[in-house]
């Protein structure tokens, strides 16, 4: 999520990493993940306890860590804060969207529980992780629409398929207290799933770098998703998944840092070469 937005974000501001509306969106897209995951965390407390009670040790880190008042609390201090920080940005498509994710993000665990329905789960997922952050950028900075569908086309399906990796990884817990994720549903089909995703990532990849230049931006990051995907439906199993997770959050993180140092010691060169490159 904080990948795509520094990325997209720092195209619109002609990599200006200094523009406190870019900090301050950086900032609430941290809160909102923090607050949603916060709420997510206070009923998988609940979860943990039967996958533990069915000898699974990894569902039960929370437990360990955190009572579930501190969850409580943890939620609603940081809603308050994401609050705050939306009040300060003050744009109103700004705040509608946030208001509209928000929401998403908790009828995701209850009362409605997507992450109980099949595929639209994984793909309201997908929207919190790759389109939220583009739409973010765009009402934030004004961006340009051809380069807000071209960064959509080119990140919706690896981001995808990072769900899906994520919900192979808890496959054995959520079959163990009923949860049934699309992972769960796709059952030995998940495999056929990935390739096609694979595929046509690489489809879609092509066409939005027709539609806007500025996807490149975005290459080195998707390449990192994609390799790590193909090297587990190569190699396929449960267990792995997690491994897949861990290598593919280290590698964003580490192309991610270099782009950041690149736009604070370079970005009014940056700006004029993007300016002169993406306007001719």
């Amino acid at each position: 999520m904080l990948v795509i937005y520094s990325v997209v974000g720092l195209y619109f501001t002609g990599f200006n990493f200094f523009y406190w509306k870019y900090l301050l969106g950086a900032l609430a897209l941290y809160l909102l993940s923090v607050a949603v995951n916060g709420y997510n965390n206070l009923f998988d407390s609940e979860e943990d306890k039967l996958a533990t009670s069915s000898g699974i040790v990894k569902a039960n880190y929370l437990l360990k860590e955190f009572t579930w008042s501190q969850l409580k609390w943890n939620f609603v201090l940081t809603s308050i804060a994401l609050a705050c920080v939306v009040f300060l940005i003050g744009n109103l498509e700004f705040a509608v969207l946030y208001i509209f994710t928000y929401a998403i993000g908790i009828i995701y665990t209850k009362p409605i529980r997507l992450k109980n329905k099949p595929l639209i789960g994984t793909v309201f997922n997908t929207y919190g992780f790759s389109i939220f952050p583009i739409l973010s950028c765009f009402f934030l900075f004004n961006g340009e629409l051809t380069a807000t569908i071209a960064f959509s086309l080119a990140t919706i399906l690896p981001t995808f398929a990072s769900c899906l990796t994520a919900e192979i990884a808890d496959r054995e817990i959520d079959k163990k207290i009923g949860t049934r994720t699309t992972a769960c549903w796709l059952g030995t089909r998940i495999k056929t799933v990935l390739k096609a995703v694979l595929i046509f990532s690489i489809v879609l990849y092509f066409i939005a770098i027709f539609v806007h230049w500025a996807v490149i931006l975005v290459t080195p990051f998707l390449v990192a998703i994609l390799y790590e995907i193909y090297k587990l439906y190569m190699d396929f199993s449960d267990k792995k998944a997690d491994y897949t997770l861990l290598k593919i959050g280290a590698n964003l993180s580490k192309v991610l840092v270099i782009y950041i140092i690149i736009a604070i010691i370079l970005h009014a060169t940056a700006a004029t070469l993007l300016t002169n490159i993406f306007n001719n």
